[in-house]
C-alpha cells in the first residue's frame, strides 16, 4: 500500500499526521506492508500510484499557500479525484476542493474547481466537541474553524452535536463524492475513531 501524505509539514496542525499512523497500523494489523511519501512545496507531485492521498489541517495563510502551489498540478489531480482515488482531507484542507475560498478581508480566493461548494471565512472561530454519525458509526472529534460552507449536496456525516458545513446546513458536515472525504473534523480523526480507520483500511485493501 502506498500513501500520500500531502503538505505534511505544511498542513499539520493538531497533531493531523497521527491519521496516517492510524491507517498504516489498521493496515499492519491486516497484513499489509505500507509505504508513505511525504511531500510539499517544491516537490513534483503524481498521484496516480498512491492507493490514498492524506491532507490534513493548516492555518489560514497555510491554506492559501497550499492552494497556490496545487494550481500546477489540477489536472492530474481532477484525474485522480476522476478516476476514484481515495482521498482524505481533514481540517480546511478540503475547502481548496471548491469553487471559492473568500477569506475573512473578502478577498476571493479561487478554489481548484473539483467541486461546486464555496467557503467563507469570518472574524470569529467556531470551536466546539463533536459528535457525528457515518453508516452507523458514531464518531467523536473536535471542531476549530473560521468558515462556513455553502453548497454542499452530498455531506460525508450527519451531525448530532457540534457544528455543520453552516448554520443554513447545520445538520451536515464535510464532504462525500465518489472516493473524495472532506471534513472539519479533527482530533485526529482516526485516532480517536479506530473503526474509521479500519473502515479506509478496509477500502483500500477491497479495491487491490
Amino acid at each position: 500500500m502506498k500513501i500520500l501524505h500531502l503538505f505534511h509539514d505544511l498542513m499539520n496542525l493538531y497533531g493531523d499526521y497521527a491519521n496516517v499512523l492510524a491507517l498504516e497500523r489498521s493496515l499492519a494489523q491486516k497484513g499489509k506492508n505500507v509505504e508513505v511519501l511525504r511531500r510539499s512545496v517544491g516537490d513534483s507531485l503524481y498521484f496516480s500510484e498512491f492507493d490514498l492521498i492524506y491532507i490534513g489541517s493548516g492555518t489560514e495563510r497555510s491554506q492559501k499557500a497550499a492552494l497556490e502551489y496545487l494550481r500546477d498540478f489540477e489536472e492530474p489531480l481532477k484525474s485522480a479525484v476522476d478516476g476514484g482515488a481515495v482521498i482524505l482531507a481533514t481540517g480546511n484542507s478540503f475547502e481548496m476542493f471548491g469553487k471559492k475560498v473568500t477569506d475573512r478581508d473578502k478577498k476571493a480566493h479561487e478554489g481548484l474547481g473539483l467541486f461546486d461548494f464555496i467557503v467563507e471565512e469570518g472574524t470569529e472561530r467556531i470551536v466546539t466537541d463533536s459528535v457525528v454519525e457515518f453508516e452507523g458509526r458514531e464518531l467523536i472529534g473536535f471542531v476549530n474553524k473560521a468558515s462556513n460552507i455553502y453548497g454542499i449536496k452530498d455531506p460525508l456525516f450527519k451531525v448530532k452535536q457540534g457544528a455543520g458545513n453552516s448554520p443554513k446546513d447545520a445538520e451536515n458536515e464535510g464532504i462525500r463524492i465518489g472516493n473524495f472525504y472532506g471534513t472539519h473534523i479533527i482530533g485526529p480523526l482516526l485516532i480517536r475513531n479506530p473503526s474509521m480507520a479500519e473502515y479506509y483500511a478496509d477500502l483500500l485493501i477491497s479495491r487491490e
